[in-house]
């Protein structure tokens, strides 16, 4: 069976300041539709924790360890 030389592949700064550049477009552009999507404010801060947050008139779910959920005392 017959092999080929692996092909080299030379990157300049150049080319890595291209795509960098091309880059930060695609995430910008996005971001942008994102937020056009969700009706927010680009200023506003968002929590990705917000969603596992219990809601106002829920009642808190009681944390307990794993040893005080399969009936062991807690160490």
């Amino acid at each position: 069976m017959l092999r080929r030389k692996p092909t080299a592949i030379v990157l300049t700064n150049e080319d890595i300041i291209t795509y960098d550049e091309v880059h930060r477009k695609r995430v910008d552009k996005m971001k942008g539709s994102e937020e056009d999507e969700m009706g927010q404010d680009p200023g506003q801060n968002l929590d990705p924790n917000d969603e596992l947050r219990p809601l106002p008139g829920d009642k808190a779910r009681l944390v307990r360890s794993r040893a005080e959920r399969i009936g062991g005392p807690a160490h």
